[in-house]
């Protein structure tokens, strides 16, 4: 590394970190399918870029240009496979960047020739001890570009910039040819737009990673859950409300939410219903996540925060239940999720049932959750209690303990 260090103003604004300093877990890596592009590319640039089939048709250069999505964890993903493929990592000091950023733009493309001359000069000085450690030899450059250098570079596009130097041959070496891997990070697409036609005359490929869809943000609910047994919340809502937003927005917005309900009504051992507390850290506007380009067709948070209390309603039956047919029970519960009351009514049945019924009816809700059959005496129970078959019963679940809850403190009160 004496080389780059000997650079001028590199070691002021890059900085190098080794395969042995990164501590990345890869099970907190979300994976999707995009992500299998870079590691693919990766892959090739590290072994066998100099394939002739493959060089019979295109001479890779060794870079990647990727635009992806405030609040993604693409990061962690690049410093895992420089990990795990003994990389040396060169990555912006931003800190510094961000001090002067005219000195830095000033520096920028000077410090990559420069960069170039010395990766060369480190090949024909260490050629004999590069042959004898393969995989220790080529280094991974990333740039990241994030939105917040725009405004410090007063609008002045950083890739537009470095585009414009390559074309004009300021500096010309491959990337690859100088055991360099570069991988740049967009956070904003209308600057690609704008350089379309200069695109591929420096990058190999150019990967879009998608916003998270709605089965990929319910499955990092789901796993979040199953890693934290003691919280509780309506994945549907959740995802209801998350639109548009990436994988940490999501993480972040539940470790906020579990914090602000310890602060009203701390932690148990049992379950933690944080359902409503994340929805009103939503509506409210006190989590802010990420989001560059929201749809204007997407329904407003309150808006959705009107149909999360509207989908709480119950059936009032119009004969017995015992006229029912306990062994198909579709239309009784078809019949009560067509039906409509009011929040308040809502709450005051699942009050009355919790204070009665409360460990019979869990059991139950258990039951439906895993589809198994119900007794005739539990049948009876959802007799007496028909409402419940208006939820799911993830919802039921949570609405119970919510009343529960309620109940529990109403006795504290008068001292029951």
């Amino acid at each position: 590394m004496k080389e780059l260090s000997d650079i001028p103003e590199f070691s002021k604004y890059f900085q190098v970190i080794s395969p042995s300093e990164i501590n990345i877990d890869k099970d907190n890596i979300f994976y999707r399918d995009k992500y299998n592009d870079i590691i693919n590319f990766l892959k090739v640039m590290l072994t066998n870029h100099h394939d002739t089939t493959l060089n019979g048709y295109i001479e890779p250069k060794g870079a990647v240009l990727i635009n992806v999505n405030p609040g993604t964890d693409i990061l962690d993903y690049l410093k895992l496979i420089t990990k795990n493929y003994y990389l040396d990592l060169i990555e912006f000091n931003d800190n510094e960047i961000i001090k002067a950023p005219n000195r830095f733009l000033k520096s920028f493309i000077s410090i990559l020739e420069d960069f170039g001359r010395g990766l060369e000069k480190e090949d024909e000085i260490e050629i004999s001890k590069r042959e004898s450690d393969k995989k220790h030899e080529k280094k991974l450059l990333l740039i990241n570009q994030q939105l917040r250098f725009k405004h410090k570079f007063e609008e002045i596009s950083l890739l537009e910039i470095f585009l414009n130097a390559r074309e004009n041959k300021s500096f010309n070496f491959k990337f690859i040819d100088s055991n360099l891997i570069l991988v740049w990070l967009n956070y904003d697409i209308q600057d690609i737009n704008s350089i379309s036609d200069k695109l591929y005359k420096t990058f190999d490929l150019f990967i879009k990673i998608p916003l998270l869809n709605k089965i990929e943000r319910e499955t990092v609910l789901k796993d979040f859950l199953e890693k934290n047994t003691k919280i509780v919340f309506d994945i549907n809502d959740i995802v209801n409300y998350t639109e548009n937003w990436e994988v940490k927005d999501i993480l972040q917005l539940l470790k906020v939410g579990i914090f602000k309900h310890f602060l009203n009504s701390e932690l148990n051992d049992t379950s933690n219903e944080i359902t409503d507390v994340l929805i009103d850290l939503i509506v409210s506007g006190e989590f802010i996540p990420n989001i560059i380009t929201p749809n204007s067709n997407n329904k407003s948070k309150v808006e959705l925060k009107e149909e999360y209390n509207q989908n709480k309603q119950v059936f009032s039956p119009q004969e017995p239940i015992d006229n029912y047919n306990f062994k198909d029970v579709s239309g009784i519960i078809q019949g009560i999720r067509e039906s409509r009351i009011s929040d308040f009514m809502l709450n005051q049945l699942y009050e009355n049932a919790a204070s009665k019924n409360y460990t019979e009816l869990v059991l139950i809700i258990d039951k439906l959750a895993k589809k198994e059959p119900l007794e005739e005496n539990e049948m009876k129970m959802i007799a007496k209690y028909p409402f419940i078959l208006n939820d799911s019963p993830n919802r039921a679940q949570i609405n119970l303990e919510k009343a529960k809850k309620r109940v529990d403190l109403i006795k504290q009160a008068f001292g029951k």
